[in-house]
């Protein structure tokens, strides 16, 4: 598909929107630091719900700890990749902040950590949105939550915050073709939710085949949603993570 819009600036934006995709093998080559706070900015402009900025991102530089990252999630390119950013949810902050004025955090948790996630999100699509434009590629990472307790440990998060998902960025040692997405009419519903016509939903599994090997989207959705998927215990863990973390998680 080709970008399409009236302005060159739309056709500039569009392209590096179709350029981005996830790289997973980078060559040993660190990213100048002015071009790591190019992106950094990229993401402090992102919206952020009520002016909260809800969201911390680590910024992880030191190979030693990179590869201790890499081998808690089992995704290597954490490692082979320049820079690592790990996203959390940060209540902290917040809770700092009206202290130090002599005020204290209400009963806010389960509202805000929805919002730090879309916060995060936000902010993190734009660092990878610049990161392209520099020439640079990156990789969201949700594997951190195969080993969250860990990550938690290695980089000292404090209580009120609780990992989200990473990011690397690096030097691009390949050029993966764009993956499959959802049809737009899937994703964007017109003045009211419409249910899934059967047609529909072949027309999704058609579009989807690609993602895997043998051309079977069903197949990935039992893997991560399915009853024994990899959500499933996500799932169970995440109550007692967020409990040990500090969260109030019941009403």
């Amino acid at each position: 598909m080709s970008p399409t819009g009236d302005s060159d600036l739309a056709k500039i934006f569009m392209d590096i929107v179709y350029t981005r995709r996830s790289v997973r093998r980078y060559k040993p080559e660190k990213i100048p630091l002015d071009h790591i706070r190019i992106i950094m900015e990229a993401a402090q402009r992102a919206p952020t719900d009520a002016a909260l900025h809800l969201w911390t991102a680590i910024h992880v530089r030191d190979d030693e700890k990179k590869r201790r990252i890499a081998e808690l999630t089992g995704q290597k390119h954490i490692d082979e990749g320049s820079d690592f950013f790990l996203f959390i949810a940060d209540l902290y902050r917040l809770k700092k902040l009206l202290e130090y004025r002599g005020e204290e955090m209400g009963d806010v948790d389960h509202a805000l950590l929805l919002f730090a996630a879309i916060d995060a999100g936000l902010a993190a699509e734009n660092m990878a949105l610049a990161a392209v434009s520099l020439g640079y590629g990156t990789c969201f990472i949700g594997a951190i939550h195969n080993a969250t307790e860990e990550i938690i440990e290695l980089l000292k998060l404090p209580k009120k915050t609780y990992p989200l998902f990473g990011l690397v960025v690096g030097v691009p040692d390949e050029e993966p073709p764009l993956r499959p997405r959802l049809p737009l009419e899937m994703l964007f519903h017109s003045e009211e939710y419409h249910d899934y016509s059967e047609d529909m939903l072949d027309e999704g599994y058609k579009a989807m085949a690609p993602i895997t090997r043998r051309g079977d989207y069903l197949r990935l959705l039992k893997r991560y949603v399915g009853r024994e998927g990899y959500f499933v215990i996500r799932n169970k863990e995440l109550p007692r993570l967020l409990e040990k973390m500090g969260f109030k998680i019941n009403p």
